[in-house]
């Protein structure tokens, strides 16, 4: 059977023919120049098959001088579908203001982002996209390539160094990377550096100045370490001492640490609620029930809806609510301790510099006391202790 695409482009019709056989029927529609396809016999006497729209006049004449009976079932192809669209115009209308509404929207400016600048820079820039006329609202047609805006800024602004240009969807990103412009130190005052506390030397090193201690040598505070004076004698040059001097000392503290405490847990029962929000109401729409606990945790998620960069009051919002379980745990009295040395470090390391650490630990004392553990403990220490003290006149 050959295919009658373009035939069928202009229409077709798919009937039922009754009272004659499915032969004799196909040799009539033959003699008349009918197109038939499609046969499909439902019983005896009984099929269907499809002509084309253009043969429907030369059907109805062969089945008012044939003894048969023709029931149209479905009309289908072009002409068909064009006529339904045309009987919903105001639907297709719509439709295509929609689109076109759509199109229009997204091919318009909705937002400008600059990272990377200072507030006043950041202030430049924008004076200076407007000119060009990146603005918000501005169709996006009319306005130069990313790679003019780049160039631009690059030429106008002597304060950025380079600058990135990217347009993402309906917004343009620009990343800006400044200048640095190097300020001169003013010159240090002269002075020594001194032992910011008692300590055991373990470690130095003198870029300017002349070294006053030795390696394990025990200082008092307020020892001088790096003398600011150098030369001779009877001519000493007052500079700024500049170096590290790492020491060693002991630093005692005192903690207590409860041995009966309260544990909260999560058992891994979890429901979840689902709402809509709408300005400041929130309207649930799935998950009503709640956990059947006393004790809950709950997370909210809200996701906004933007689109085109626009933000309306309008949100998807999910809140995750866990069952919590609290349990009474009784810490034994070495355990106790153990946590007592632990949290003392770790907030004494605080008090000192980036580069203090702690070499050894010792338990001096500790004693029950109304529940608790009460600890003494000290700590050894390695850490910068080197501070600058300007020299005063008559050194």
């Amino acid at each position: 059977m050959k295919n009658y695409w373009a035939q069928r482009s202009t229409g077709y019709i798919n009937m039922r023919v009754t009272g004659v056989s499915a032969e004799d029927f196909i040799q009539e529609c033959a003699k008349k120049d009918i197109v038939i396809w499609e046969i499909i016999y439902e019983e005896e006497n009984v099929f269907t098959a499809n002509i084309l729209l253009a043969d429907l006049s030369k059907l109805k004449i062969l089945a008012k001088h044939f003894p048969c009976k023709v029931s149209f079932l479905e009309k289908k192809g072009f002409p068909f579908f064009l006529n339904k669209i045309l009987r919903r115009k105001g639907m297709v209308a719509g439709l295509i203001g929609f689109l076109l509404f759509l199109v229009l929207l997204s091919n318009m400016v909705w937002g400008i982002t600059i990272e990377g600048a200072s507030p006043a820079l950041e202030h430049e820039i924008e004076s200076t996209v407007n000119e060009m006329g990146i603005k918000k609202g501005r169709f996006q047609y009319f306005l130069p390539p990313p790679e003019i805006i780049q160039q631009t800024i690059m030429n106008e602004m002597n304060e950025v160094t380079w600058v990135g240009v990217t347009k993402q969807g309906a917004s343009y990103h620009f990343q800006i990377v400044e200048k640095e412009v190097v300020e001169e130190s003013p010159p240090s005052t002269p002075g020594h550096l001194i032992a910011s506390r008692k300590a055991v030397i373990k470690d130095m090193f003198v870029d300017k100045g002349k070294a006053m201690v030795k390696m394990n040598q025990v200082v008092e505070k307020g020892d001088i370490l790096v003398s600011g004076l150098i030369g001779k004698e009877d001519d000493k040059k007052q500079i700024s001492a500049e170096g590290s001097v790492v020491g060693e000392f002991w630093y005692g503290v005192q903690v207590s640490v409860p041995l009966h405490m309260m544990v909260e847990m999560l058992t891994g029962e979890i429901n979840r609620k689902h709402l809509l929000g709408i300005w400041n109401l929130d309207i649930p729409i799935w998950g009503w029930n709640s956990l059947d606990s006393e004790e809950t945790f709950e997370e909210t998620f809200t996701k906004e809806w933007e689109p085109f960069g626009l933000t309306f009051p309008i949100n998807y919002q999910y809140i995750d609510e866990y069952e919590l379980k609290t349990l009474d745990s009784d810490r034994l009295k070495t355990e106790a301790v153990k946590i007592a040395i632990k949290e003392s470090e770790k907030k004494l390391l605080q008090q000192f510099s980036d580069k203090a650490e702690v070499i050894d630990e010792k338990v001096l004392h500790q004693t029950l006391d109304g529940g608790k553990v009460k600890v003494s403990l000290h700590f050894r220490i390695i850490d910068e202790i080197a501070v600058k003290q300007p020299i005063i006149q008559g050194d």
